[in-house]
């Protein structure tokens, strides 16, 4: 009986000592960086969650969530870094995937991307008892009209991305009136357009919404004429052995998501009014429709 026992003593003890001596895997890890950007995210005092289950009520939040569902073989840990910040941590290895991004050629060197949704259209925003003197009882507006007049003053932010279309209008120019900014958030600009520090900005409908929520709407935004489609908002993370890793499981993600678009578009229509949402529905089921139906789509 004795021997038995010291025999059952050993076995256990070989037993756990091959379990220490077992190499310990780590639980692969995502790094979100998500930014300040009402309604887009919605971070409680600006920062970032502790917990998947933590992120806000914001579009993207809820946009994430869905797709954080999809990806349970991924420990997500999130982090709130502007843009500036984010690339020198690239640079310095920190491997980081962003769920709200836009795709252009110099971020491409960096960066692997896969389309998520349609960020919707900029639009110009004004005061609203400026709309009459600078639209002149148009319904829509020409930037670059807009911009070639002297009596006017746009502003922008400086590294922000407005799109293909909107460059040519928004470069400093000794004939141009719009000038560029760094600031904290794009919120900021719109308070500033609301004190009058300059006529007009670009920004989304629903961000101006949410900016003036349960208070008179002193601004408007009105469609910019030398716009074509909605542009695509993309996932991307580091272009490196570990991103190209990332990506193809989020890749596959955002394709199981888009054919639920029962789930997508309620996160829209929370943020837009009922003409906003009646123009940009159709758009975005197509878009949804496709990239279910579509394989793999990464560069």
């Amino acid at each position: 009986m004795l021997r038995t026992r010291r025999l059952l003593l050993l076995r256990l003890g070989l037993l756990c000592m091959a379990m220490l001596a077992r190499p310990v895997v780590a639980e692969p890890t995502i790094t979100w960086n998500l930014s300040d950007w009402p309604p887009f995210h919605l971070l409680p005092g600006g920062q970032a969650p502790a917990t998947a289950e933590q992120l806000g009520e914001g579009l993207m939040d809820g946009f994430l969530r869905l797709v954080l569902r999809q990806l349970p073989q991924y420990r997500h840990r999130f982090v709130v870094l502007n843009g500036p910040r984010a690339e020198v941590e690239r640079k310095a290895g920190l491997q980081l995937c962003s769920p709200t991004s836009m795709r252009t050629s110099e971020r491409l060197a960096q960066r692997l991307f896969t389309p998520a949704l349609l960020a919707g259209q900029l639009q110009l925003v004004l005061r609203r008892d400026r709309l009459q003197e600078i639209a002149q009882g148009r319904s829509s507006i020409s930037l670059r009209e807009l911009s070639s007049r002297a009596e006017l003053h746009g502003l922008v932010m400086s590294q922000r991305h407005y799109g293909a279309d909107l460059a040519p209008w928004l470069k400093p120019a000794p004939d141009g009136n719009v000038q560029s900014m760094v600031a904290p958030r794009a919120g900021s600009l719109l308070t500033m357009l609301s004190a009058g520090r300059m006529d007009y900005t670009l920004e989304y409908p629903m961000v101006v919404g949410y900016h003036q929520r349960g208070r008179p709407a002193e601004l408007v935004s009105l469609p910019i004429e030398e716009l074509g489609e909605s542009p695509v908002g993309y996932f991307s993370c580091n272009r490196s052995d570990w991103g190209r890793a990332v990506i193809t499981d989020i890749d596959r993600a955002l394709r199981a998501v888009a054919a639920r678009p029962e789930q997508v578009l309620p996160l829209y229509r929370r943020w837009l009014n009922e003409e906003q949402y009646a123009r940009a529905a159709p758009e975005l089921k197509r878009f949804l429709a496709h990239r279910a139906r579509s394989g793999p789509s990464i560069e």
